[in-house]
């Protein structure tokens, strides 16, 4: 199919995600290509698989690299079953952009996300060795229950499950969220996105992760890998994000080994052309009506920039829009 495909190198395509359903919620995926499911691009109005396109000429879209991975998280609005899974991850490296917090669930607009171990609790403990024992410890008193009540399908006492799970939630701790927030996530960060707030992530084109906790049935595994993730994990609080500002509305929001993320104002920056060194591009829309060269993007619609096209296509438009790219 790739063969009859006419790719036009120097031009922007719009992606078309594929949603996946999750026990929390659902992910959107802008360029995934996998057995689970597989975005597109729009050719002369056609939808076409993204593998399809890219196999046309990876050379010239892509010189030859892996496409990073853009998605959006959209969790459920209620408590608990919202809430993503407490994971860590090796090799992968994220970062989200918080794009609504749901009232109904954070009525003061003010959302969040379990990032990191709470040091309070650390310091309550002798030293570290003894501090992740005991949160392992507590981490694998609340999976028996789970494995009770999800594979063995016992009864357990509502207040035994909540002390449980309470208890072990305190080791970690919670950072507050507003729409616009940044969270980059490093590896071995212990992270769960919470309830009802949904972010624009992007990530290095991996899919390992260790969970180390969930409080509901994990669906696509047996087991928690709660010992690993625990031995392995940062127990320092995560660093708060700083911003590098590259010109007047266009400032640098991740810099990972992988890729680096812009988060561009057209509103101050007026109009913006990207750097003819990049292998290629992933742009996300924050706003309605923002052009990349003539393709139009409404608000969490997002294109895929070729590595030919990045000197003739510029970025106008009032709003905000996140681009990514390796060595950006």
């Amino acid at each position: 199919m790739s063969r009859q495909l006419k790719i036009n190198p120097t031009q922007p395509v719009k992606l078309i995600p594929v949603n996946i359903a999750k026990p929390w919620g659902q992910e959107i995926w802008f360029t995934a290509i996998e057995d689970r499911g597989e975005s597109q691009v729009l050719i002369d109005g056609i939808p076409v698989p993204l593998s399809d396109y890219l196999n046309g000429n990876r050379h010239l879209l892509t010189q030859n690299t892996d496409v990073l991975l853009l998605k959006v998280l959209d969790p459920k609005p209620h408590a608990i079953h919202g809430d993503l899974y407490f994971e860590v991850h090796e090799q992968k490296q994220e970062v989200y952009v918080v794009t609504h917090i749901d009232r109904t669930a954070w009525p003061e607009g003010v959302g969040a996300i379990r990032l990191g171990m709470r040091q309070e609790k650390r310091r309550h403990y002798p030293d570290d060795k003894i501090f992740r024992a005991a949160y392992l410890k507590s981490v694998n008193r609340y999976e028996d229950i789970r494995q009770r009540i999800d594979v063995h399908g016992e009864h357990v006492a509502p207040e035994v499950e909540r002390e449980a799970r309470e208890a072990m939630n305190d080791f970690s701790a919670i950072r507050s969220l507003r729409v616009g927030d940044v969270i980059q996530v490093p590896t071995w960060t212990p992270h769960s996105l919470l309830h009802g707030v949904r972010v624009v992530e992007f990530q290095t084109p991996t899919y390992e992760r260790f969970i180390i906790s969930f409080a509901q049935k994990v669906t696509t595994q047996s087991h928690w890998d709660s010992h690993h993730a625990v031995a392995n994990m940062h127990i320092d609080a995560p660093k708060k994000e700083s911003f590098e500002p590259i010109t007047r509305g266009v400032e640098r929001v991740a810099k990972f080994d992988d890729f680096n993320v812009w988060r561009v104002d057209l509103d101050k920056a007026k109009t913006i052309s990207l750097p003819s060194h990049l292998a290629y591009a992933v742009c996300m829309a924050l706003a309605d009506d923002i052009c990349v060269g003539n393709l139009k993007l409404n608000a969490e619609q997002a294109c895929f920039l070729p590595h030919q096209s990045m000197p003739t296509n510029q970025l106008t438009g009032s709003g905000q829009i996140l681009i990514a790219a390796p060595n950006l």
